[in-house]
């Protein structure tokens, strides 16, 4: 499996970007504040562009909203898609998922993402159980930046603990 490599761009240099990524990474919320972000990633798709539609928890604190973001998931049919989540609560994003699920969201043609959420060790093993066994998801994520990071390798700068904690975490896991 080759390693691939998408990042966020603004709108002006989009098409730039793309040149030099694998996939684009869309934040849905901004596709209800600007019309030519949606268009620029429908234009993408149209073009047969690898995209994930991710829900915005880590720029709105909280997930997009579930029926708005499945609206979007269906009308963009994006490769990917990362279902709503809760940061940092393993139960809740259980609950969600199993909503999710339960309602029939999505859309048949994308890959379902689930998150992995939680604060303590436990808590972030039980998500991923569920994910991995119960919730039918296509792909698993782990979060990069988990308080419990700074707690199992703390470091005075939180982003070497954020990036040494996740790789102490997936070999833990393994």
């Amino acid at each position: 499996m080759a390693i691939k490599i998408a990042h966020e761009a603004p709108k002006s240099i989009f098409w730039e970007v793309e040149k030099y990524t694998d996939y684009s990474y869309a934040l849905v919320h901004l596709f209800e504040e600007d019309e030519e972000y949606l268009n620029q990633f429908k234009q993408a798709a149209l073009k047969g562009r690898e995209i994930i539609l991710d829900n915005s928890i880590f720029e709105l604190e909280e997930a997009f909203d579930a029926q708005k973001f499945d609206k979007w998931v269906k009308e963009l049919r994006p490769t990917w898609y990362i279902v709503p989540d809760a940061l940092e609560d393993s139960e809740r994003t259980i609950m969600q998922m199993e909503d999710w699920n339960d309602k029939g969201l999505g859309y048949e043609g994308s890959g379902k993402i689930g998150v992995v959420q939680g604060k303590t060790y436990d808590d972030i093993v039980d998500c991923y159980n569920y994910m991995n066994k119960e919730a039918d998801v296509d792909m698993i994520a782990v979060s990069f930046d988990y308080s419990y990071y700074t707690k199992s390798v703390p470091h005075p700068n939180k982003y070497v603990s954020w990036m040494l904690g996740r790789v102490k975490l997936l070999g833990d896991l393994l």
